[in-house]
């Protein structure tokens, strides 16, 4: 039987050789700006989540920052109001070229529970071009962490659920 210490390092280096691997851009890693602009901040406290020891967003090849001039990515939370929309409109064009807008759960895409009323534009998606949707009411901490890796890695705008997919036909 193993020391305890020992045992713990152990288990510990395990996990960190599962984890998921990013591809980095430009040999860095991808810069995060998250927004909420104004929901039940149900996919912001799951991107919260991200920033703990049990989901590897840092080690997965991205970073979070603090100031949108920083981000490469920008991740929307919750249905756009009336009041944010400006505040949205000046964080997209702080960010460097490059940048790429990800909707974050149902609210940011289309407007979720919300729509589009007197108080909210609806979605990200009526407004602008979204690079990536993670759907979900709100998204589980893993499938937004698998959905960054995957789109890091090059692949699709795949995580459109086809409930979303439909709905977005139905708009057309």
């Amino acid at each position: 039987m193993q020391p305890a210490p020992l045992t713990m390092l152990l288990a510990f280096l395990d996990v960190q050789k599962w984890r998921p691997h990013s591809k980095r851009r430009g040999g860095r890693d991808i810069r995060l700006f998250t927004l909420e602009t104004g929901s039940c901040e149900g996919c912001a406290m799951e991107l919260i989540t991200l920033g703990g020891s049990a989901y590897p967003l840092e080690g997965s090849g991205f970073e979070r920052v603090q100031h949108p001039q920083d981000a490469d990515w920008l991740l929307v939370t919750g249905a756009v109001t009336r009041s944010s929309a400006g505040g949205l409109a000046s964080v997209w064009e702080a960010m460097p070229p490059g940048r790429s807008l990800i909707a974050i759960g149902d609210c940011a895409y289309n407007g979720g529970l919300w729509g589009s009323n007197y108080t909210t534009l609806g979605g990200i998606a009526a407004l602008s071009r979204v690079y990536s949707t993670i759907p979900g009411c709100p998204p589980s901490p893993e499938a937004i962490l698998h959905a960054l890796v995957e789109l890091a890695e090059g692949g699709s705008s795949s995580t459109v659920s086809q409930e979303s997919s439909a709905s977005r036909r139905s708009r057309q």
